[in-house]
């Protein structure tokens, strides 16, 4: 038998988790345990009271097993070649028991007064002189079936073991329903097809029964496809006792008249051919096993590549849903950064403000113009863009980023030179943030800003103007004033401070966005990680039974693909 094959299916039985104590399990360490063996077993089976021990004891010639008018044989009772008649217990407790007869089976392999076999015993085996078992051969009797469940998990195991099955039929319930169940249950479903039928008990019946019986007996003949050698039948009438006690007497004509011998030479033809094509008798079991244990392969790997392609599918729509928000999310946070950016634009800032703001400056209004048009634009764009970033984070469960914060430029502060003496200027209000709740004020110094990125220096000469706040001005310092402030170099000098707080506006807060863009880029793009994934253990495990199924495929000895 091909053991590598059968270790295949032991691997995949255990890759697929089949309780060790089910009837598959039995079988595979049942089958392994079969081609570990060289000897060739011949197992006789049959429901109780069918005559299998008076049978086994005809063909040995010899009251070597227990039978009495009560069936009681409660073992797998194993007959071997021996120099002497012996007996050997083994009991799970690994003790043996040994005897130079067999009266110990009486206790260790009959059943007791509620008919179940001992609980302790291992393996029974009697060794005896006789030439058939010389050859390598071993018989072995089974308890009878359709008893108890015990009883009849061991016979099916020691089945599925053996060579050659013979089959002990009682003609006298030859074939009705209960007999056809037991035939297709305990062989035909499970690929025993070595099987050769006796037909017992034929002497009991009276002639015009026994020509309805050949009927019967034929057409369990027709109806089993047994696989034997070329020429050899599947079916034998023999009278079990009958043909023991001609055996016992030396009695030839009875011995003739019972079918014994002809049953004698079948399994003798059947032993000698089947040691050659050995490996064939035994296929169709192995090929029974395997096609269950395909079928369960099959089965387990569908289910668990539904399972982990179910489970991939969600990863990828997870993966798919966090990579269409990321985009949205760097989509909308570039956007918010590039809009400000733009409106930071300085020639845009002089086109649009300028002139408005050289006003605001003149009227001391700078507070309320900021108010109107910096700090609710730049709030606005800072706030977008925060939110953008802690949805980011709220997303992708990344570590929180300082948020933007947007810190407003100095104040502009105009200086218009004085004549003899030039007053200090007034401090200017100091920059706010957009999170500030007081308006700016206008910082309306005395002081012009000397070296303007975009002012001139006003000093000296006509345009060098006394501009005192105290409340004693003379008719002339009025005077001077209105005509200072009448003056085109007064005018510019306003229009360059409001072009220098616009250029700080541009500068400063283009500098702080730049400077948050590189601290939180990593951030609003993050590596996408997803929660779900694939159970590494379940796809090892869905691998392994791949692997088994390949193994056991690429056997052409099964025949299975």
């Amino acid at each position: 038998m091909n053991s590598s094959l059968i270790a295949h299916l032991q691997t995949a039985a255990d890759k697929l988790e089949i309780d060790p104590n089910s009837r598959l399990a039995n079988d595979l360490k049942t089958l392994a345990n079969k081609s570990a063996r060289s000897n060739y077993q011949i197992a006789v089976f049959g429901p109780f009271n069918h005559g299998k021990s008076t049978l086994l004891n005809a063909i040995l010639g010899n009251k070597t097993l227990p039978i009495d008018l009560i069936p009681t044989t409660g073992a797998a009772i194993k007959v071997v070649y021996g120099e002497e008649l012996a007996t050997k217990i083994t009991l799970t407790n690994g003790q043996i028991i040994a005897a130079k007869n067999t009266d110990i089976l009486t206790e260790f392999a009959t059943l007791d007064d509620d008919r179940r076999m001992r609980d302790d015993v291992l393996e029974v085996e009697v060794s005896f002189p006789h030439p058939f078992l010389k050859t390598g051969v071993e018989l072995l009797d089974l308890p009878g079936t359709n008893d108890r469940d015990e009883q009849d998990k061991l016979v099916r195991d020691r089945l599925l073991a053996a060579d050659l099955v013979v089959n002990v039929l009682d003609v006298r319930k030859l074939m009705t329903l209960g007999e056809r169940e037991h035939l297709r249950d305990w062989l035909e479903n499970r690929g025993i097809n070595t099987v050769v039928f006796v037909a017992n008990f034929t002497n009991m019946l009276e002639p015009e029964e026994q020509k309805e019986v050949q009927h019967r007996l034929r057409f369990v003949a027709e109806s089993f496809r047994a696989q034997l050698p070329p020429g050899i039948s599947n079916l034998y009438r023999v009278d079990a006792l009958p043909a023991l006690r001609a055996r016992l007497k030396g009695d030839d004509a009875t011995l003739h008249t019972s079918g014994l011998s002809s049953f004698i030479s079948a399994l003798q033809a059947i032993v000698a051919y089947q040691r050659e094509e050995l490996a064939d008798v035994r296929l169709p079991v192995l090929r029974s096993l395997g096609l269950e244990v395909q079928g369960l392969l099959r089965s387990q790997i569908a289910k668990l590549t539904a399972e982990v392609n179910e489970t991939k599918e969600k990863c990828d729509r997870e993966l798919a849903l966090k990579r269409q928000a990321q985009t949205l999310i760097q989509s909308g946070w570039e956007n918010s950064l590039k809009e400000v950016e733009q409106w930071l634009y300085l020639p845009n800032l002089i086109s649009f403000y300028q002139s408005p703001l050289t006003t605001a400056i003149q009227q001391d209004r700078f507070g309320e113009w900021e108010s109107s048009n910096v700090r609710p634009r730049l709030k606005y764009a800072q706030q977008e863009i925060n939110d953008w970033a802690a949805k980011a984070e709220s997303f992708f469960n990344t570590s929180p980023v300082a948020p933007l914060k947007i810190i407003l430029p100095e104040p502009p502060e105009v200086l218009l030179p004085e004549s003899p003496a030039q007053p200090p200027p007034k401090p200017a209000t100091t920059a706010s943030t957009l999170d500030s709740l007081t308006p700016t004020a206008l910082a309306t110094g005395l002081g012009w800003i000397l070296a303007g990125p975009l002012g001139a220096v006003v000093a000296g000469g006509a345009s060098t103007i006394a501009n005192k706040r105290s409340g004693d001005r003379s008719s002339d310092n009025i005077s001077n004033s209105k005509n200072l402030d009448n003056s085109a170099e007064v005018l510019e000098a306003y229009t360059d401070a409001a072009a220098d707080y616009l250029f700080r506006l541009n500068t400063e807060t283009i500098e702080t966005i730049r400077s948050y863009r590189d601290r939180a880029a990593a951030a609003i793009n993050p590596e996408i990680k997803i929660d779900r994934q694939i159970d590494p253990q379940q796809q090892q495990k869905l691998l392994d039974l791949e692997r088994c199924l390949a193994n056991i495929l690429s056997s052409d000895f099964l025949g299975l693909s």
